[in-house]
């Protein structure tokens, strides 16, 4: 069939000259426009997102530190297994010890591959949050801009039409000849891409090793791991190979780092000191329920002691001994937070302290049961069996 064409519509689109390329609109943010900025500003939406990026962060760490903490357990159960089979000098293993080692066989892997996991997604929420806090600096300065740039636009305009003084119809070739007005949009684009730059040319050990939140992390897995008398967390330096992959062996084990780069010293060649931690608040003396511990310091006192402690307004220094930081009250949310990996080993020591106090009063009552035995063993002279009338002498 015949191509129908509509000549009047083609000879119409001849007829249209040749258009120059779309501009977008140049115009300054009006006052509400300017105000709506500030107002963004100032009161940010992203704090719902903060708040599920800190719960997340804090739920991985404490999962983390549960898991280990199971595996540990099992593992210093499988060693008391051995223990007592060699003592006894027996050679077969009992079916509770072949259980475990079948079990931990596959577990070991497990808890490794959560923990590797979770680390990784860690880092990532500690992206994102990062990320926030730099659009709240964004936005500012998005508002200092737009504001910055309204001012000396007005002021120019009014100092040409003051040097001027020609008719008002000169004002329309003023406005040509001014200066282009800034984008909002592109400044704000530039601005997040400066962001990112400066973000990415931090080493894992500045993005991270110096965060409160991956050490926190950092250290749940790692008591949870090496026990209550295991040796300390290597220091924050050590966390990341100089390839950037953090070091994720776990500790206590003897697995050599096949991947580490040359000359780079293994965690497991270095000797450590076992670490000793005090559960007592330096201002009470007494066993801490809310440790807080400083972001600068590292020292951990009571949460309502330090409180207490902390003036009204102005600044304190320290109260650990030798310690010259200064505190506030003022700013106790940003320099204090509850140090999780504490009071995990607060409470486990509670727990083994019950523990230990069930298993003494089962040692009396068992120790009491052998002297009501021994006593009923023998009356008046003679023997008779617990609960029965002894038999009556022979004449």
């Amino acid at each position: 069939m015949p191509r129908l064409v509509n000549r009047g519509n083609a000879a119409a689109a001849s007829a249209v000259p040749d258009l120059p390329p779309y501009e977008p609109p140049s115009c300054p943010l009006n006052e509400t426009a300017r105000s709506a900025l500030g107002q963004l500003s100032n009161n940010r939406g992203t704090v719902p997102y903060e708040s599920q990026i800190k719960e997340s962060i804090r739920g991985l760490g404490l999962g983390v530190g549960d898991v280990h903490e199971r595996l540990f357990s099992q593992q210093q159960r499988l060693e008391g297994l051995r223990e007592r089979r060699r003592e006894k000098g027996i050679t077969d293993k009992s079916p509770e010890e072949e259980r475990l080692e079948e079990h931990l066989a596959s577990f070991e892997d497990e808890v490794d591959a959560v923990t590797r996991e979770s680390e990784e997604t860690l880092r990532g929420l500690i992206d994102m949050r990062n990320e926030l806090e730099d659009e709240a600096v964004i936005l500012g300065e998005l508002y200092t801009t737009a504001a910055t740039s309204h001012a000396a636009i007005a002021a120019a305009a009014q100092e040409r039409r003051g040097a001027d003084l020609g008719p008002e119809d000169d004002d329309e070739e003023d406005d040509r000849k001014a200066e282009p007005v800034p984008s909002t949009l592109n400044t704000l684009k530039e601005l997040r891409t400066r962001k990112h730059a400066d973000y990415s040319k931090l080493t894992p050990f500045q993005r991270y090793a110096k965060n409160n939140d991956y050490a926190g992390f950092k250290k749940l897995w790692h008591d949870a791991a090496a026990g209550d008398g295991g040796a300390p967390l290597p220091d924050a330096s050590r966390w990341f190979r100089s390839n950037g992959q953090p070091v994720m062996d776990r500790p206590g084990t003897n697995n050599r780092r096949v991947t580490a780069a040359p000359g780079e010293e293994d965690d497991d060649d270095v000797a450590v000191a076992r670490e000793f931690v005090s559960f007592k608040c330096p201002l009470t003396l007494r066993d801490m329920e809310e440790p807080y511990s400083n972001v600068k310091c590292k020292h951990t006192f009571e949460k309502s002691a330090i409180l207490d402690y902390l003036p009204r307004t102005g600044v304190v220094q320290c109260p650990q001994t030798g310690c010259s930081e200064t505190f506030s009250r003022a700013s106790f949310e940003e320099d204090f937070f509850l140090d999780e990996p504490m009071l995990r080993r607060i409470q486990r020591a509670r727990q083994t302290e019950r523990n230990n106090d069930l298993d003494e009063d089962e040692d009396d009552e068992e120790e009491e049961d052998d002297e009501e035995d021994q006593a009923s063993m023998v009356v008046g002279g003679a023997r008779r069996v617990r609960g029965r009338m002894p038999k009556p002498e022979p004449e």
